[in-house]
Parts: C-alpha cells; structure tokens; sequence
C-alpha cells in the first residue's frame, strides 16, 4: 500500500480541494503538489482521522470497517459487489455535478474523503485493481469492534462422527499402479473399462485412478507408449519413504499444467477450459491458508465465506462474465456471478475432497456419505511444498511378508513399498485391505512371470527376500514342478476343475485332504468342484505341491 501524501499527489488539484472541504482543511494556494504535501500533513494531524470516521455516513462507515478488517486493502470488484459501484467520472463532469455533496454509494463518501485510493497489484489470477485505506492514515483511523486481522475463512466444526483420513493411501495406490502397469502394460492413458474395473478392489481411493496416473506420467514414473514403469525412475521412487514419496507426488501436482483442476471438477465442462491450471491451484491454496491447521473446519461454512470475502481468487480482473464454461447435466452457460456456487463452489469442493484429501493433506469429516468439515492434516505442509516431508516422518519398523504353505501371501502395510511392487509383479491378487494386501502363488501369475522374465527361482528369491525366510518347501515344491510341467489345472467359471494330465486328477482324488472337496468325475482329466469348496481346495492342493488357478485367473487382469 501507499502512503497518503503519494495517493494524493496522484489527483488532480480539483479533486484535492474536494477532500479539503470534507476534512474542513483549508489549502494553501498553488499547485497541486504542494498542495498534496500540505493536505496529508494536515490529515494525518492528531484526532483528525478520528473525527473524520466519526462523521461517516453508516454505509461509509461499514464499508471503512470491512476494510479495517482486511488489513485495509481488499479487490474493487469485491467491494463493488458488497457496497455498491464506485462511481467514477472525469474532472469536467464532476465539478459540474457536485456528486461528493450527496454521494449515494458508500465508496464514492470514501473516495472523495480520500480514505480509499486505487491501484494495481500482482495476484494469483493476475493484475487486479484494489481499493485500499493510505498505510499511514490506516494507523490514525480508530480501531472497530472487529479486529483490524483479516477473518478467518469460515468457522471450525464440531468433531465429525465419521473421519476419512487419506494418510499415504496415494503412495499405496502408486505401488499398485505401477505393478500393474508392470505385467501388463496399457495401450494408451485411458484405461479400459474392464481393467479399470479389475483394478478398482485393489485401490485404496479408486476416485483418484486418473489423477495418480497423470501424476506418475509428469513425474517420469510412466513411459508410453505403452503405458509402463521406468525402471530406473520406478526403483529409485518406491525406495524412499512413504512420506517423501508422498511429497514428490505433490510437489508434480503443484507444478503441473497437464492437469487441471477445474477441468476434472464434477459437474462442469468447457470445449475450451479458459483458466490457467497453476494460477487456479495456487489461488486455491492461498485461501486455505487462512484455516488454522489440524482444526475442524465447516467446508459449507468455508466455501460461503470464500463467497463472501474473495469470490474473485482465480478470476483475472474479478471478470465473472469471460469464462463459458457449462453445467454438464444441463449444457447451460454458467457465466455471471450469480453462478458462483456452481463454479467456484464446485471447484473448491473438489479440491478439498480430491486431490488434496487424495494427496494425504486434507482429512475429510463425514455426516453419512457428505463431506461437511475438513481439517489441514499433519502432511498438508510437506504435500504443499511449506515444510520438509522428513518433519512428519514416522519411525516405523518395516515389516515382512509371510508366505504360507497353502500359497498366499500377506504383505503388511509397514512393508517397504518396493517389495510390495516385485510381489504383486509375480503373484495373483487376492485382497487390499487397511492391514495389508493379500497374493496368493498361481499359474497364471506364474505364467505372467515368465512373460517379465522371471523363472519361479527368481519369483522364490522375491518372496524369501520379502519374508526373511525360506518359503515352505511344498511351495517351493510346486513352483518347481510347475516349471517342468506347466500348470497343473485350473478351475474353470463353470466349476470344473480341468488337468492337464490324468495322473494329477488321480492324485488330487487318492488324498483325503483334497478328495472330499472334489465331486463327480467327468472324464479322465476333469472332475466338479463346488463353488464353496473352490477356496480351501486351492489351499489342500497347495500344500501337496499341486497348483490349481481359481475360477476368475482367465478374467481381466489388473
């Protein structure tokens, strides 16, 4: 902000004889500089800000306090919006017309009093004019019933029934991500329905499956085409903490222009998106500055505030009339800022309830499905880039897998993430739970293996360095006698199990452990399975070292 002698040395000479006559100062004769000099030296006199914001109309009045309240500067347009136009016009019509005698707009009686100039300033969405009180006049001027700090956006929230805390569920997802790309890469971006489909169990948020994909593609952890991992930049990622990993992935977020928030907001849709995807991002977080961290904040509370208090955060000049930008379900134009919910309201909603709370930076309260508070986690200062991701690193012991003799294998959710991606490489997925996910030793996964270059010794060797320890010789067993044989059978949708050699129907029927789950033959190689048997009987086969797939091994991989 500027001080007063410099906001008045930018009028003309007229318009400081105005002020002159509102403050009761009488001007020395001269020019105009001289005259400002005189003027702010004048104004700026013991008490004569008090009496002069004591004789405020009550519009005026509110309008100096809002600006009080704001550090004593806010954007014009918002001002404009709450009080009414500043109505400015030209030397020659103004001294014709008087209008400082009875100034019907709250920021016309402050303009002609000289407590509010005009200038440009830098924001996020670009230059934009602002309204503001002289710095050292804002230091004589009465303090008001509010404080002279900025409001908080918005009002804390009561502690929510139900809390959605992400944590490093996006880190989680990446080592999914990429192993699944691993042993099978994708054609293009756009997955697939079925195999999106294939994935979505596996995903701790499958709402961010677009997003993680474009992050990694930025960050150099894909390569295309096909879609699939960089080696180097892949093994170099999934060796560094959870909560570095997670920073990284924020940090390709902060700077990306390939994806845009407001592009990827529900309910909105643009043939050409007109915003800048930074000056939105950056505008965005600017606001939740303002909310204290770790607190429980009410999002309605916050977006009607935002609303209220800086409308304009990613509109270059405060323009809500340039956008054409459409409501998707009705094709209407939301243009105006009569449409501030829809778009503005929209986007913010989005960017608390996806990529932020996606990233681990924001939890989310719930009252049943609806987001209703959100508080800035302890990561959100790693995630934005304000401090270090070693701060909030916890010390936490890795675990190790456990490999069973019946062919499954549990990877804890303390396990490096590295050895979490070379199993899910060579194994069949079973399960994604908060705990740990589940594999189990198949076949098919075998087979898919063999198709990375890797023999069952290699898919041994990840699975004893994962565990610490020998698998269980009748697995090591199978996976040897799969590599002579091929695959033992499989049990097929129709719950047939089908053999590719008589000899090992024979066997799997002469054992107790696995003839009772077995039903009628039909023929030498294939005999009927329950479905209620189709689990335990791939566990019973297992531990004699036979390897059977499931009904679903020839379905959509993920």
């Amino acid at each position: 902000m500027q001080p007063l002698r410099r906001t008045l040395e930018d009028q003309d000479l007229g318009h400081l004889h105005i002020v002159a006559e509102l403050w009761e100062i009488d001007l020395p004769p001269g020019p105009a500089r001289p005259a400002a000099a005189a003027l702010a030296q004048a104004m700026l006199a013991p008490g004569a800000a008090a009496e002069i914001a004591a004789s405020l109309p009550a519009p005026a009045d509110s309008a100096l306090t809002y600006l009080q309240d704001h550090g004593g500067r806010a954007p014009l347009a918002d001002l404009a919006r709450i009080f009414g136009p500043l109505n400015r016009v030209g030397p020659g019509r103004r001294d014709r017309e008087k209008p400082w005698r009875d100034t019907t707009s709250p920021l016309d009686g402050l303009y002609y009093r000289g407590l509010l100039a005009l200038a440009f300033a830098d924001t996020p969405a670009g230059p934009q004019e602002f309204a503001f009180i002289p710095e050292d006049l804002l230091d004589r001027l009465p303090q008001r019933v509010h404080s002279p700090e900025a409001p908080l956006l918005g009002q804390p929230a009561p502690e929510p029934g139900t809390i959605r805390a992400a944590r490093y569920a996006l880190v989680d997802d990446a080592t999914t991500l990429l192993a699944a790309l691993r042993r099978k890469p994708s054609r293009s971006v756009e997955l697939p329905t079925p195999r999106r489909q294939a994935l979505s169990p596996f995903l701790r948020q499958p709402g961010s499956l677009d997003f993680l994909l474009a992050l990694l593609l930025e960050h150099g952890l894909l390569r295309q085409p096909p879609i699939r991992p960089d080696p180097d930049a892949t093994r170099d990622f999934l060796e560094l903490p959870p909560a570095r990993a997670l920073s990284r992935l924020g940090s390709t977020w902060l700077q990306s222009r390939t994806w845009n928030d407001l592009a990827r907001t529900p309910g909105l849709s643009a043939a050409t998106w007109p915003n800048d995807p930074l000056v939105s991002r950056s505008a965005a977080l600017m606001l939740l500055e303002d909310v204290p961290p770790e607190v429980w904040w009410s999002l309605n509370a916050f977006l009607e505030a935002v609303r209220r208090e800086r409308p304009a955060f990613q509109r270059p000049a405060g323009d809500f009339d340039s956008w054409y930008v459409q409501d998707q379900a009705t094709a209407r134009v939301l243009s105006g800022f009569g449409n501030w919910d829809l778009v503005e309201g929209r986007f913010l909603r989005f960017m608390i309830e996806g990529p932020l709370a996606w990233l681990g930076a924001i939890d989310l309260g719930l009252d049943g499905s609806i987001v209703v508070a959100f508080r800035r986690s302890a990561r959100y200062g790693s995630v934005v880039g304000d401090t270090d991701a070693d701060a909030i690193e916890a010390n936490v012991t890795p675990a190790s897998a456990t490999v069973a003799p019946d062919g499954t294998i549990r990877v804890p959710e303390s396990a490096p993430m590295a050895q979490r991606y070379q199993i899910a490489r060579v194994t069949s997925w079973v399960e994604a739970a908060r705990e740990g996910n589940v594999y189990r030793i198949t076949p098919s996964a075998l087979s898919l293996a063999k198709a990375q270059g890797l023999s069952s010794s290699h898919v041994r060797a990840i699975l004893e360095h994962a565990s610490g320890r020998p698998i269980p010789p009748n697995l090591a067993a199978a996976m040897g006698r799969w590599e002579r044989r091929a695959a033992e059978g499989r049990i097929e949708p129709v719950l047939l199990l089908r053999v590719s050699d008589p000899r090992v129907l024979r066997e799997l029927k002469g054992n107790r452990a696995t003839s009772r789950y077995l039903g009628e033959a039909i023929g030498p190689t294939s005999v009927a399975v329950r479905s209620r048997h189709v689990d335990v009987l791939l566990a019973a086969a297992a531990r004699l070292g036979l390897l059977l797939d499931p009904p679903d091994a020839g379905g959509e991989s993920p």
